[in-house]
């Protein structure tokens, strides 16, 4: 009986300590961004990610909060983002514009994320972009980027060597990721920020994208 004691005892200890190092620990998956954080980013968030077609005045895409779900593709591991499944499954008609102020850090290939975009804000966020199917013209890295921004098309780039397309539906892999401690990127929930985004909408006219990055839409 004593031994089953001690045994309750180490049991509840260990579960305290554990509570207590999920509590402490920075930007865990497990844990909620601290209010100074969470502020951060709602404040740096001007513009939801796929601009709207001026003439439809709808949301044009659906999404769920899929955080951490399962993936296996290239090994098991999880979801790291948001995926805005566009309304039409068709590559290169939806408009990416940035959702803040920054500067490009990453452009070009990824196996995972196809043609993807990584823009860092002033405060050290990383906001990502993934599964483009062009991106705007005189983008590099290393270019500042303003809130609203043209960046690209919505497409299914990825899960394969350069140009591999086809491999799931069209949509917008978004992520956002804010450094730790050690100055490591990791990444937290963007489902909420793009909840609150969704007012924040850019319209375009979908029949004059060509002129997309001049004139033809609302900030």
């Amino acid at each position: 009986m004593k031994k089953i004691l001690i045994w309750l005892v180490l049991i509840f200890c260990c579960a305290l300590f554990d509570c207590f190092l999920v509590k402490k620990l920075p930007f865990s998956s497990e844990i909620t961004i601290d209010p100074v954080l969470d502020q951060r980013i709602c404040d740096e968030i001007k513009y939801f990610p796929i601009a709207s077609d001026r003439n439809e005045a709808e949301l044009p895409c659906q999404y769920v909060d899929s955080w951490m779900a399962k993936r296996t593709f290239g090994g098991n591991r999880h979801h790291e983002g948001t995926d805005l499944m566009t309304t039409e499954n068709e590559r290169g008609i939806y408009p990416i514009v940035s959702m803040t102020d920054g500067v490009i850090e990453a452009l070009g290939w990824l196996r995972l994320g196809g043609y993807r975009i990584g823009i860092r804000s002033s405060s050290g966020i990383y906001y990502y972009y993934a599964h483009m199917e062009s991106y705007a013209e005189d983008l590099t890295e290393g270019s500042n980027i303003k809130a609203g921004q043209f960046l690209g098309f919505v497409g299914d780039t990825g899960y394969g060597a350069e140009g591999t397309i086809g491999q799931f539906a069209v949509h917008l892999h978004v992520g956002i990721y804010v450094q730790d401690a050690n100055g490591e990127d990791v990444a937290v929930n963007a489902y909420p920020y793009l909840k609150k985004a969704e007012s924040k909408q850019i319209l375009a006219d979908y029949k004059k994208l060509a002129d997309f990055g001049s004139a033809t839409y609302n900030k």
